[in-house]
């Protein structure tokens, strides 16, 4: 794991659900390398190129947790998957090399 590919999230929830099951989805998840659950938010962070935000919601919506619908917090999540996708595509992207003739 490089340490441009570590990133770490914060998230608020409005609903709390069970933070045992949380934390244990969370550590079982590949990727996963530090986690914090608190009483009304969530800390974790991970390596963007094995696994993606998206699997991040999926486990708190599987735990009975609501992220707080705010402007701000719907901000921060599609951010989020975003740069997890930029992180994830760079790292895939098979560079040309331009001392080549053109063919």
């Amino acid at each position: 794991m490089t340490k441009y590919s570590e990133v770490t999230r914060h998230i608020n929830f409005s609903q709390l659900g069970d933070d045992e099951g949380l934390t244990k989805e969370l550590s079982n998840l590949d990727g996963v390398t530090k986690l914090n659950v608190s009483e009304d938010w969530l800390e974790v962070s991970y390596d963007a190129i094995k696994i993606q935000w998206n699997k991040i919601e999926q486990a708190t919506a599987n735990n009975q947790f609501e992220i707080k619908p705010s402007l701000l917090g719907k901000w921060k999540r599609s951010w989020y998957q975003y740069s997890d996708e930029n992180i994830r595509d760079n790292f895939n992207h098979k560079p040309h090399c331009c001392n080549k003739s053109p063919k």
